[in-house]
């Protein structure tokens, strides 16, 4: 029986604390086995529950007795899943870092706030193992929106109370969302996922002026800010700055813009703009919203800096590698195209920004080549062939 490379399977269990698991594939008599040693360096702390049920690539080996052991185990980036990746560098004076995973083709930024509750933010945090879930920017990068260390071992070494990440409600005296002028805004995630059944958007509240009567959300996986009314508030108009809402999307008639009607609180402690400033930003919850940059204390500076996106005047075509319609974003491969391209939700055709990731995921399509600022390629304007 000869080795094999590149096989498409299914994690059937794995056990973290003994460094050893199995892997299901049709064509294999019985379960094939896989070690720590045959994972990605940084997926070598995840628990069990990471790895259960995920779909791998992998090569296989026969063994004297038959049997396959599975060898070069890669875990490829599955919508709704949370990623494994190890801090590649964290400055505790500026308080940001980044982290690069073996499932993606870029390294992620994320914020002091973002780590996991208890968490020394002057601690070094250089080559740890960390879960995460990622959001997309406005400018195309990608941006932490939960994080956790790999096991309780490594969040002890910081002093975090918990392995579970905060998703950004953490201030720098480790009290979530308790930071100066901070609320502690809970979300209700059932209501989350209720309202997203039901075909409603969920977006965090960015600003609202009581005087004015208006205000503005934003949405991951949506470039502007959306606008809403008094009147458009279903509890008489009270909002939260950095409260979680759902809401029904209306377009314009006059200026032809999305904004936002039938505006509903998804949970959390109620406490009105006006007394918190009325403009200032609060980080998002569950990756719906991240307005503005985090500063100390949990507080919000002011929004992100413009990003130019530019036409190149090119076309090109390529296949869908990757889409997260939960987030809003996705990857092409493109032939004659060095890396991935990324793309937004916006960028698809009308039709098609409703679909999921098992909808488009392997679609030829044909799109514009733009460029960013920092020289990152952008699909615009795709059409699925």
């Amino acid at each position: 029986m000869a080795a094999v490379a590149g096989i498409s399977g299914t994690v059937k269990s794995w056990n973290g604390s003994k460094g050893f698991g199995f892997i299901q594939h049709p064509e294999f008599p019985g379960d094939v086995f896989f070690g720590r040693g045959e994972l990605p360096e940084d997926l070598k702390g995840v628990q069990g529950k990471f790895l259960d049920g995920r779909p791998v690539v992998f090569d296989a080996a026969p063994n004297p007795d038959g049997k396959y052991k599975a060898t070069a185990v890669a875990v490829p980036f599955i919508e709704g899943k949370e990623i494994a990746g190890k801090i590649k560098t964290y400055n505790p004076m500026k308080r940001y870092g980044f982290i690069t995973s073996s499932s993606l083709t870029e390294d992620v930024h994320f914020q002091t706030t973002d780590l996991p509750q208890g968490t020394d933010p002057n601690s070094q945090l250089n080559e740890e193992l960390v879960n995460f879930e990622v959001q997309a920017m406005p400018d195309g990068k990608l941006r932490v929106s939960s994080l956790r260390f790999q096991n309780k071992k490594i969040a002890m070494r910081h002093g975090g109370m918990s392995m579970m990440g905060m998703g950004g409600m953490m201030g720098m005296g480790g009290m979530g969302g308790m930071g100066k002028g901070g609320g502690n805004t809970a979300v209700d995630m059932q209501a989350v996922q209720a309202a997203q059944a039901q075909g409603l958007m969920t977006g965090t509240i960015k600003s609202y002026g009581e005087k004015t009567g208006y205000g503005f959300l934003n949405v991951v996986g949506y470039p502007k800010d959306i606008k809403f009314g008094r009147q458009d508030v279903t509890n008489g108009g009270i909002v939260t700055v950095g409260e979680t809402v759902s809401f029904s999307p209306v377009q314009s008639q006059n200026t032809g813009r999305v904004i936002a009607s039938n505006v509903s609180s998804l949970g959390g402690n109620k406490r009105p703009a006006s007394a918190m400033g009325g403009m200032m930003g609060m980080p998002g919850m569950m990756g719906m919203g991240m307005p503005g940059m985090m500063g100390m204390g949990g507080m919000m500076k002011k929004g992100p800096a413009t990003h130019t996106v530019t036409s190149t005047g090119r076309s090109a075509a390529g296949m869908i590698k990757t889409y997260n319609g939960q987030k809003g974003f996705g990857f092409i491969s493109s032939p004659g195209i060095p890396g991935d391209v990324f793309f937004m939700r916006t960028s698809l055709p009308a039709g098609a920004q409703d679909l999921q990731g098992t909808d488009l995921q392997g679609k030829s399509v044909n799109f514009e080549v733009a460029q960013t600022t920092e020289g990152k390629m952008r699909a615009e304007n795709i059409t699925v062939a």
